[in-house]
């Protein structure tokens, strides 16, 4: 349930942005929107690892985590950099959503097959992508 809970807090940029900065603050807001799926299917692969939910649920988790990564990615994707220094910005953060929404996928997929060890498998990827956008967003505060 708390699972489900750290899903509902996430925000996602909307608009154009018109300045370098602005588009620093909606990629700042979509890898934190990111980074909190990317930490909940981290919690959901814990608690699976230790049986103490039921495989469905880790399922929806899973897939709702991949869900809410991928619909703030697509909206990132959408806005129009306003320069160059944005579009080097734009790159970095694009591979870091990728990466993002491989390893989401990869334990969604191994939560609906029911492969435990699958689904183990991805707890390091997980953290790696997680602490790779924690430092983004560190480093655009």
């Amino acid at each position: 349930m708390a699972v489900s809970v750290a899903l509902a807090g996430c925000v996602q940029p909307v608009g154009p942005a018109r300045t370098a900065d602005d588009y620093e603050r909606k990629a700042k807001d979509t890898a934190e929107t990111v980074l909190s799926s990317v930490r909940t299917a981290e919690l959901a692969v814990d608690v699976a690892g230790r049986d103490r939910a039921f495989p469905p649920y880790v399922s929806v988790v899973l897939s709702d985590a991949e869900d809410e990564a991928g619909a703030a990615a697509s909206t990132f994707a959408s806005v129009q950099p306003p320069g160059e220094s944005s579009d080097r910005l734009r790159d970095e953060l694009g591979d870091l959503l990728d990466a993002a929404d491989d390893a989401l996928s990869a334990a969604r997929i191994a939560a609906r097959r029911d492969d435990g060890d699958a689904l183990a498998a991805q707890a390091g990827p997980l953290n790696r992508i997680g602490d790779q956008l924690d430092t983004f967003v560190a480093a655009h505060e």
